[in-house]
């Protein structure tokens, strides 16, 4: 019963993300926040509530089929808000509230033992979030993208006179017509596929590494903050493609060595584990990044969105790695490295977009890769 609502509730981001993703290009980020945000307080505080299984199972599907665009819509709007020079830390910094949140959770989980109390202190801050509504101005990236010139010099004059300064066709038939594109569209989501479930994979399956499952819990979250980090030193030194290619293989590595490691080496075991952790850690903060690049402006969240959407059959397919312990203890562990070793493989298909601007045409993005592409 454990495993199938963990299944439910990434099962509803299937639905969620091409809605949220659709909204926010169509009617804004600012507005596609606020409502994934309120959205997923309502549900999850109502979800506190649940009479029956039946009920919870219900409510936690409705949670993340309107509400889990939230992270992908925080995400979009931060980085566009920013410039090629701060886009790597703003990504990494994204990512560590995500891995702190997330060591909250244990903390809380360990802490208050009622799952009916839980929730509500995890969700009704959420509610305050959806104020931000009021508190942010549209991206102007967004904006411009919809031609809606005068609100983004009343924005741009706001941010000048704040700094001190002076200013100055479908969706789908355009990724079919362009080669590259359908190539970028074909190849993202497998690497979402894989950074999610090895990355939900390894956050489930860290109880199993003893008896103290709170803190294997909290100590395989803690160490994406590092990993976060380290990307932001290769990112914008090394490179994209060198940077998400590395943090794939050594996650594949550690997997690889942990098949053949015994059990009785449980120190040692526990090193590969956080490594591995910090290697997939390194690959979400560079996948934002670089699945941001690869996509012009007008499509950029749609197909971030789509990417995370099929992105979320690895979330669903993590909470079941558990149970094929049973059929050989090994399992989840040679899924994690195989995962990992091809996806890491993928990414030479692309191109770098180290010191490339933010496409915001079709043609643009379709120059990646070339020297008149780079700024």
């Amino acid at each position: 019963m454990r495993v199938l609502a963990g299944s439910i509730n990434r099962a509803g981001a299937l639905f969620a993300l091409p809605i949220t993703s659709y909204f926010s290009d169509r009617f804004g980020r600012r507005l596609a926040l606020a409502v994934s945000t309120f959205n997923f307080a309502l549900f999850g505080t109502v979800r506190a509530f649940s009479t029956n299984y039946k009920t919870y199972l219900a409510f936690q599907f409705l949670q993340t089929a309107l509400g889990a665009g939230l992270y992908s819509s925080a995400y979009i709007f931060a980085a566009e808000l920013v410039g090629p020079k701060y886009r790597v830390l703003t990504g990494a910094i994204c990512h560590s509230t995500y891995a702190v949140g997330a060591m909250l959770l244990g903390a809380v989980a360990a802490v208050i033992q009622s799952w009916r109390y839980m929730i509500l202190i995890l969700h009704i801050p959420c509610f305050v979030v959806a104020s931000y509504y009021w508190v942010l101005d549209e991206s102007v990236r967004w904006l411009l993208s919809k031609q809606k010139y005068a609100q983004t010099i009343t924005i741009l004059e706001t941010v000048a006179k704040t700094n001190n300064t002076k200013t100055g066709p479908g969706l789908l038939a355009t990724i079919f017509r362009s080669r590259v594109l359908l190539r970028r569209v074909c190849t993202t989501p497998f690497w979402w596929i894989a950074s999610i479930f090895v990355y939900h994979g390894f956050s489930i399956n860290s109880i199993t590494l003893s008896d103290a499952m709170y803190l294997n819990y909290i100590l395989t979250c803690g160490v994406e903050i590092p990993g976060n980090f380290a990307a932001i030193f290769t990112l914008d030194r090394i490179g994209r493609k060198p940077t998400l290619s590395g943090g794939f293989l050594l996650c594949a590595a550690c997997n690889v060595i942990l098949i053949f490691l015994p059990n009785g080496y449980k120190i040692w075991r526990l090193i590969l584990y956080l490594m591995g952790k910090f290697g997939i850690s390194v690959v979400v903060t560079a996948l934002y990044v670089y699945t941001s690049e690869l996509y012009p402006t007008e499509y950029r969240h749609s197909l971030l969105g789509f990417s995370s959407m099929i992105g979320r059959i690895g979330s669903i397919s993590a909470p079941l790695t558990p149970a094929l312990m049973l059929y050989w203890n090994g399992m989840p562990t040679l899924l994690f490295g195989g995962m990992g070793l091809f996806a890491g493989l993928l990414v030479f298909t692309q191109p770098e977009t180290l010191g490339t601007r933010m496409p915001d045409t079709l043609a643009e993005a379709e120059a990646l890769g070339k020297m008149n592409a780079r700024n």
